[in-house]
């Protein structure tokens, strides 16, 4: 992904480029895999590890959780665009990434809104930090 993004401007001239948020998030997905190879790393050795959601079970099936990711990633995309003008870019993101994470198969509650969270944050921070206000990032009230 990061690769691919290089091949798009992050900035052109003093405004945002079409490959600024593909090399954000690439980097992000870079530092957060990092991060976890870092802490299954020193983590101890259990003595078996759990059944992971794979992509498939061994009857050929999809594991279970997994029955629902195509649709929900679907809609998470529809969910985004219907409502990010209503709902600000810091909102929506956070929407559609609950669904997304459903659909995904997250394993609890607690997973789930911490996925939510950090990725609102992380829209939140880019948002604030690094673009100028092309959408806005909270509902109109």
């Amino acid at each position: 992904m990061w690769v691919l993004a290089q091949g798009q401007p992050a900035w052109l001239g003093g405004h945002v480029g079409p490959g600024l948020m593909a090399q954000l998030l690439a980097m992000g997905v870079i530092g957060l895999g990092a991060a976890w190879a870092v802490l299954c790393a020193r983590a101890p050795a259990a003595e078996a590890p759990p059944p992971s959601a794979g992509c498939g079970g061994e009857t050929g099936g999809p594991a279970p959780g997994l029955s629902l990711s195509a649709p929900a990633l679907l809609g998470a995309v529809l969910v985004f665009a219907l409502s990010l003008p209503v709902l600000g870019l810091i909102l929506a993101a956070g929407l559609s990434a609950g669904l997304a994470a459903w659909g995904a198969g997250e394993r609890t509650a607690r997973a789930l809104a911490l996925t939510v969270a950090g990725l609102m944050a992380l829209v939140a921070g880019v948002g604030v930090v690094l673009l100028p206000p092309t959408a806005p990032l909270w509902p109109g009230l």
